[in-house]
């Protein structure tokens, strides 16, 4: 006989189509960025979801958990690209560039937006430090490829400003209801490389080199059977 977590559902069918977990994420993070963490409910969540309330509590302790698991699903990619490409011997700007293309890119598209709930001051708690550290490895992450790509030392102020430029792909989208240009990824990209302070840098070649590698990093590697 087969098992399943949770309670009967309320409504037939996943929304999602990918289980309950995943339908309470779904529904959560579309009431977290629409409505705010603070004003929306257990209860919400499992009408969005099609689900008991009592199901919510079969795959999360609390809120705060699924909080956590949607903001750390739109930093922990980005902070896997980071970690590879700062193992690479190419040159930092296109390194730096590549980051910058690659980490703009998952918050364009991100359908839920979910970089928006950053801004959420319930996020400075404690239950959330595995979000900040993952975070500010990342941050880490730009400010060693910028310094690989200026040849000095950044400041904490270059940082916040290069990341800045990045997550402002989070609030533009958030102000405006019609869609972002496609090319917006490379054009933060380009955008931070003159903003590093070497725009003699910024060229086809560049731009070649780091969609290159970012693909690469997508490819099974030798003897791998995916």
């Amino acid at each position: 006989m087969t098992r399943t977590r949770g309670r009967p559902r309320r409504n037939p069918g996943s929304p999602t189509g990918l289980g309950s977990e995943q339908d309470i994420l779904h529904a959560a993070g579309e009431l977290f960025v629409t409505r705010g963490f603070g004003r929306t409910s257990t209860r919400a969540i499992a009408e969005g979801a099609g689900l008991q309330q009592a199901s919510v509590y079969h795959w999360f302790g609390s809120k705060d958990d699924i909080l956590l698991r949607l903001v750390l699903g739109t930093v922990i990619p980005s902070h896997r690209i980071a970690d590879r490409l700062l193992a690479s011997d190419a040159p930092g700007h296109v390194l730096l560039w590549a980051l910058a293309y690659a980490d703009a890119g998952l918050l364009h598209e991100d359908p839920q937006n979910l970089g928006v709930l950053y801004f959420d001051p319930e996020l400075d708690g404690d239950q959330f430090s595995e979000f900040h550290e993952v975070r500010d490895s990342l941050h880490e992450a730009y400010r060693v490829l910028l310094e690989r790509t200026t040849g000095e030392a950044a400041t904490d102020v270059d940082v916040a400003m290069l990341v800045g430029l990045v997550e402002n792909v989070i609030t533009y989208r958030r102000r405006t209801r019609s869609p972002i240009p496609d090319d917006t990824p490379a054009r933060v990209a380009d955008a931070a490389l003159t903003l590093a302070r070497v725009p003699d840098l910024l060229t086809d070649e560049t731009r070649a080199r780091g969609i290159e590698i970012l693909a690469a990093l997508d490819s099974p590697g030798p003897g791998s059977d995916d």
